[in-house]
């Protein structure tokens, strides 16, 4: 036995001593092990670390679960082990499990919940209702959307990292969607970030934006929204606002000249049918979002204003 052995039977899961003991592992074998195994608390370990922040902290939270009996995943941890968006601007390994238990006592740091949990790779957690449900509580309304849209998404049928088709998006844009996800999602709670969640928004920044937008007093904005252009091609617009297209880009979106022409090109064929463009970037956005909805006041007042000149002209 050794540590490619112990790979294929974990992989990156945390294992104990006594999952060891139960493979036969000696004690000689185990003193040559144990030098390349990462401890993760004490009687468990793993292969290696996560190569990513959020692998790693699932590994806490399993590693957490895995000495205690009837507890799961709450909160954040439940986002990480649910697989959704991280809406704290920091990594996740700065962010400590957290988990819950029908029985537990507070001087532990641990929670009390009646949520009935469901299985993971790495242990039990709380449900996509019941974690976005959670999170509303905790979180400011934009980014408690990161979340709850990315759930929205999940239960309307999109899988993580799906590739999704124009005929989906258009059914995720519908109203009929749109209204039955939020009836799921608002069972045991009407607040803003469940009322007003969206499965047609596609990534977190397009929800942190329009979540700043409902706090300036826009009315739940349409995200995701088919328009057919100029060619009479379906294209899809991340928030519209009458005829503002809100298009929140990031810089890996315009990393390369030919995504630059095809974004071009799309903006030119779009405006041809009567919409006009603001482009927020997500890294200013999220360092600084009382300047983007200025920015969107703004531009709101100079089509305003350009419409109005061209009627009298």
């Amino acid at each position: 036995m050794d540590c490619m052995d112990l790979e294929a039977q974990f992989g990156l899961l945390p294992f104990t001593s006594k999952q060891l003991l139960e493979l036969d592992v000696t004690l000689r074998q185990w003193r040559l092990i144990r030098p390349e195994l990462e401890k993760l608390r004490r009687g468990v370990y793993v292969i290696r670390l996560g190569p990513d922040d959020s692998t790693r902290h699932a590994q806490k939270v399993a590693a957490t679960l895995m000495t205690k009996t009837d507890h799961f995943a709450v909160g954040a941890s439940a986002i990480v082990l649910n697989g959704l968006p991280n809406p704290y601007f920091k990594s996740w390994d700065k962010i400590e499990p957290q988990i819950a238990g029908k029985q537990t006592r507070s001087s532990r740091g641990i929670l009390t919940s009646k949520a009935a949990p469901v299985p993971t790779p790495w242990g039990d957690t709380t449900d996509l209702i019941q974690t976005a449900t959670t999170i509303t509580a905790e979180l400011p309304l934009p980014q408690a959307l990161m979340v709850t849209d990315a759930v929205a998404r999940r239960l309307a049928g999109v899988a993580p990292d799906e590739h999704v088709t124009n005929a989906k998006r258009i059914e995720l844009a519908s109203e009929q969607c749109r209204t039955e996800v939020r009836r799921r999602l608002t069972r045991y709670s009407n607040a803003d970030a469940l009322r007003l969640t969206n499965p047609a928004a596609e990534a977190p920044s397009e929800s942190f934006y329009r979540g700043h937008m409902v706090l300036e007093g826009y009315d739940d904005p349409a995200c995701g929204v088919p328009k057919i252009d100029a060619k009479g091609t379906y294209r899809f617009i991340d928030i519209l606002l009458d005829t503002l297209a809100i298009e929140v880009d990031g810089d890996e979106k315009l990393q390369t000249l030919q995504n630059l022409r095809d974004e071009k090109e799309r903006e030119d064929d779009l405006r041809l049918v009567g919409l006009d463009f603001l482009r927020p970037r997500v890294e200013p956005l999220y360092a600084n979002p009382a300047a983007a909805m200025a920015q969107l006041a703004v531009k709101i007042d100079e089509v305003r204003l350009i419409r109005k000149f061209a009627q009298i002209l």
